[in-house]
């Protein structure tokens, strides 16, 4: 066992996680809200345990996937465990978590711009290494791979400037049904299903259709609620990408 200020945790994980174990640790405890052994809330700066369950399964090009998902549990709750399961080789099905928002933007001349967001992630960390490599971020290196940027700071400012429009092949659209897609090399990688008599999903498409052009925030480990968004921990540990992508309301073409 090992023991990192409030928390103790199964010195098995560096195995995995290796340097970055510990900044995983303290991760997992900052996000966590509730017991994972038991519906109370956690105390913060209390005594915690931290239990990990690792899917561990090995693609056909050898490339070995892994699937962390973690517990903080109060430490009279449960001990510090790892879990690895091994599991036959199959595609990652995994729910994202997302929010949409609208940003303003006020230019050099003074004037203001509505900026349509989506933020999203997935609600597991999948990472992958190969030949015996560090670990590696699937989601992070499939985006990155597509013409997203590394965010380093988690400032709502720093990253409207930052913001560059990513490969031609990344594209969001709405139907005129109000299905919302995200994808990328013909790759569906976010849908969700809007309703434009809502006021919020009305703005929201009003605001993209305008711009043309929506900010995708994603990444591991952003803490999305239905209404907050907080960036800090996925800027900290070098997980949060952003980019801009075509918005396409072929509804708006169609009427």
């Amino acid at each position: 066992m090992a023991t990192t200020g409030n928390i103790t945790w199964d010195g098995r994980l560096e195995d995995f996680k290796g340097s970055d174990t510990t900044q995983y640790v303290r991760t997992a405890v900052d996000l966590a809200r509730t017991c994972g052994a038991c519906p109370s809330e956690l105390t913060p700066g209390g005594p915690v345990s931290l239990v990990v369950e690792i899917m561990q399964s090995t693609a056909p090009d050898g490339s070995e996937f892994l699937t962390f998902t973690d517990f903080v549990c109060h430490r009279w709750c449960s001990d510090p465990a790892v879990v690895v399961r091994q599991t036959p080789w199959e595609p990652h099905e995994m729910s994202p978590i997302a929010v949409r928002a609208v940003f303003t933007q006020k230019s050099s001349a003074g004037r203001t711009r509505a900026v349509p967001v989506l933020a999203y992630t997935l609600d597991q960390v999948l990472s992958f290494r190969e030949n015996g490599s560090e670990m590696i971020s699937a989601l992070v290196s499939l985006l990155l791979s597509r013409g997203f940027q590394l965010a380093m700071s988690a400032d709502y400012s720093a990253i409207l400037q930052q913001a560059q429009p990513t490969a031609t092949n990344c594209t969001c659209t709405l139907t005129p049904a109000g299905l919302l897609r995200f994808s990328s090399a013909g790759e569906v990688l976010y849908r969700e299903q809007l309703n434009p008599q809502d006021a919020d999903d009305a703005e929201w498409i009003t605001a993209a259709t305008a711009a043309g052009r929506i900010l995708i925030i994603s990444g591991d480990y952003l803490n999305i609620t239905d209404t907050s968004l907080d960036l800090r921990t996925a800027a900290r540990r070098g997980t949060l990408v952003i980019g801009t992508v075509p918005f396409n309301d072929s509804a708006q073409k169609s009427a």
